[in-house]
């Protein structure tokens, strides 16, 4: 992934991030602010209430409308009036009320709440309003608002910061992955351009006229026919690891089935096998998947193995050691060779594809097995836990 794509990437999942968690903030401060203003409303509309009828029984106790307001105690911001209409008597407390409109339950007078009720005594009507003042209560909203508002804006602004650096994070493991790949196609396109043009020059000549050396040219070309076949088939098969069915497989049986198998290729080089079963045991795996692990560790044993030389084989419950006399695999070559297509300064002059133990690393990742290589001065060892 090219770093401007990358970058891209980055942004879209930040702003994508933010955006949702902007719209869930404000959608949260939004409904607290709501249910906060309605609670309001609802308990000064209670007490209003209250009020008015707590004036309403004090008229019906008493025998003089004007000692009522002298005996009730209002709240802060809070007025009452009572008019009668039979005497035409007005008396009021912290604030004249307009009687040119006369109305019963709540409503909204520029910035005040009034409950007005209807009362009758002894044949007089009365009238009694109770209200009370917003202006504290909408400054108090206002605050609550600004509040809410700048919290938003923070919570924003942290989240925003946090998503671009998570966003890295999210993405690096893609970023290895299209690296990676790139890389890959970068590999076999080299691997495969060598043999294409080998051949190409192969048949070149073949078609020229009294060219005598035909048997010769035709063994080059399918020599990088083969070796393109099997660079193919290695793909191939990375691309199916894990696809076919899991079962328990005997270890031990099969590395002495691919020890048979390899039993030419031993006594070629004379190479001495030891193998040393502690116990029996059986893996959770697909078949095909466990015989490339471990024909593709022996095969690296051997090709890379001197004359005379050893192999060594241990099984126990914790895992399969495969240790091997011959070039010592050192620094940065260890860091590197479960790479796809990357070949030590040994393996450069074989015949290999250079995706042996990349395919053995794959198979190890995806069944949740761990290896490990070990050296000394003696011996390269390659040490699967199960």
């Amino acid at each position: 992934m090219k770093l401007d794509e990358f970058s891209k990437a980055r942004l879209k999942i930040t702003v994508i991030i933010s955006l949702i968690s902007t719209i869930i903030l404000s959608a949260f401060g939004g409904t607290v602010y709501y249910f906060y203003k309605q609670q309001t409303v609802l308990e000064i509309s209670d007490e209003l209430k209250s009020i008015a009828f707590e004036i309403a029984r004090e008229i019906e106790k008493s025998k003089f409308d004007w000692i009522v307001m002298n005996n009730i105690n209002l709240p802060e911001n809070t007025y009452a009036c009572i008019y009668n209409y039979s005497t035409g008597m007005l008396f009021y407390k912290n604030k004249v009320c307009d009687f040119n409109k006369t109305f019963t339950g709540f409503k909204l007078i520029e910035n005040d709440v009034i409950f007005g009720m209807k009362i009758t005594k002894n044949f007089d009507h009365y009238h009694i309003y109770v209200g009370r003042s917003l202006i504290p209560i909408m400054a108090s909203l206002n605050k609550l608002k600004l509040i809410l508002l700048y919290s938003v804006f923070a919570v924003s602004g942290i989240i925003l910061i946090f998503s671009y650096i998570i966003s890295k994070k999210i993405l690096k493991p893609i970023k290895i992955a299209m690296d990676k790949q790139e890389k890959f196609i970068q590999n076999v396109s080299h691997d495969l351009k060598t043999p294409l043009s080998v051949i190409s020059s192969n048949l070149y000549l073949m078609k020229q006229k009294n060219f005598q050396n035909i048997e010769k040219n035709l063994n080059t070309v399918e020599n990088n026919i083969n070796y393109m076949k099997n660079i193919i088939s290695d793909m191939l098969f990375s691309a199916n690891i894990g696809t076919g069915k899991k079962e328990k497989i005997n270890v031990n049986n099969l590395i002495k089935q691919l020890l048979e198998e390899f039993s030419p290729n031993l006594k070629e080089k004379n190479i001495k096998v030891n193998l040393i079963e502690k116990t029996q045991l059986a893996i959770n795996i697909n078949n095909e998947d466990l015989r490339k692990l471990l024909s593709n560790l022996l095969e690296n044993a051997i090709k890379y193995n001197f004359e005379n030389g050893f192999i060594e084989i241990i099984i126990d419950k914790s895992g399969i050691s495969i240790k091997n006399s011959g070039e010592i695999i050192k620094g940065e070559e260890k860091e590197k060779i479960f790479e796809r297509f990357y070949r030590g300064d040994t393996a450069r002059s074989s015949k290999g594809t250079g995706l042996g133990l990349a395919i053995v690393n794959d198979i190890a990742q995806y069944y949740g097995l761990k290896i490990k290589l070990n050296t000394n001065e003696k011996y390269n060892e390659f040490l699967i836990k199960v």
